[in-house]
């Protein structure tokens, strides 16, 4: 069997190659097909390999971003010139609008079953934003074998969309829930053993208006009147509002600690060692690795209500908020501090689902399903 896989997010996002690589260890033939517009990313999260071919292509461009239709119809015919079709038995398209529809039009002129994935951009871009795509979209998911879905946040969300609601009853029994899984230091150095809370308070990710840490520094801010020796630790950076939230780190450096990029696996479990909350208020939020990588070290979490792992995981892991409220954050965050005994106990989360060796057989279960399924 070989899967080919269409991913323009290949070269920005370590989770694909973490699921690709384990699904080449376990010996599945793979021909992953990357696409990208601006430099040059041959290369960009390439790991070793003896079952899978990497394609890498730069062929978006700015226009692409306009002309939907134009952008599928050029990247399905650039894909056509590095694979045979007759020799893929099944497509994994790792978005619905992008990678959808190149799947789409595989199956559409070759016969080749796939699956689909929908994540965050679908919802809050395409579907929000795109309705010249929403006819294609339909069609993907109309076509598709199985819909996967990372969290059961974002698969509400999407089925309460008039145009989807549509067509829910033909589509909604073809839907997975299959979380992401992290990276196996964090299995691997578990510790849940946490006795003394304190009030530090640890941020780590992008300083984009997505992540709202703007809003997530006013609320610590107002907790202070509480709790004056609050703290947030903020690792990370880049993103269109990195200089705003470093202008005000350099005016609050009592209660604001940043702590540049981190990206020594070590370095950074020694801070969250050292903090009892992570906080994330993502506006929008697909399923958010780093608050599984926070819980496995013992922290309880701020999150989203109806968005990341929001209805994943047992709730008392920590608490929800409005993102769009400042006040609903803070309230939060003293929820947590006044009974932070009562949250993230060892039993509450079973960390073996996000094993991406476990992830990545129930992949290749599904795929010899499909396979299987249509030579019958």
């Amino acid at each position: 069997m070989k899967v080919l896989h269409i991913c323009n997010d290949f070269c920005g996002s370590k989770v694909h190659s973490n699921l690709f690589g384990q699904l080449n260890k376990i010996g599945l033939e793979q021909v992953v097909y990357a696409y990208f517009r601006g430099a040059d990313k041959t290369g960009k999260n390439q790991f070793e390999a003896n079952n899978t071919k990497f394609v890498y292509s730069g062929i978006l461009k700015p226009l692409h971003r306009v002309f939907y239709h134009q952008k599928v119809k050029t990247v399905y015919n650039d894909l056509l010139k590095h694979i045979k079709p007759d020799e893929i038995n099944v497509c994994n398209a790792t978005t619905l609008f992008s990678d959808g529809a190149i799947a789409y039009k595989l199956y559409k002129n070759y016969g080749i079953p796939y699956i689909v994935t929908v994540r965050k951009t679908d919802i809050s871009e395409f579907l929000t934003f795109a309705p010249h795509t929403w006819r294609m979209g339909l069609k993907v998911l109309q076509n598709a074998q199985k819909i996967i879905f990372i969290s059961k946040a974002p698969m509400d969300n999407f089925c309460k969309h008039f145009i989807i609601k549509r067509i829910l009853p033909s589509i909604k029994s073809k839907f997975i829930l299959q979380p992401n899984g992290i990276d196996s230091y964090w299995l691997d150095h578990i510790n849940l053993d946490r006795q003394n809370y304190n009030h530090n308070i640890l941020y780590v990710g992008q300083f984009d208006f997505n992540k709202n840490v703007v809003r997530l520094i006013e609320a610590i801010s107002s907790l202070r009147d509480k709790y004056p020796d609050v703290c947030l630790h903020l690792v990370g950076g880049g993103g269109e509002r990195e200089k705003t939230i470093l202008d005000i780190v350099k005016k609050n450096p009592d209660y604001l600690k940043y702590h540049g990029k981190i990206f020594e696996k070590d370095k950074l479990k020694e801070i969250y060692g050292t903090c009892s909350i992570f906080a994330m208020p993502s506006i929008f939020e697909t399923f958010g690795l780093v608050y599984i990588e926070a819980l496995s070290q013992g922290l309880a979490v701020l999150y989203t209500k109806g968005q990341g792992i929001d209805g994943l995981l047992n709730p008392l892991v920590g608490e929800a908020v409005n993102a769009f409220s400042v006040k609903s954050i803070e309230q939060s965050l003293q929820k947590i501090i006044e009974n932070r005994e009562c949250y993230n106990k060892p039993e509450m989360v079973d960390f073996n689902q996000f094993s991406w060796e476990r992830i990545a057989e129930r992949y290749k279960e599904i795929y010899n399903s499909i396979v299987f399924e249509k030579v019958q």
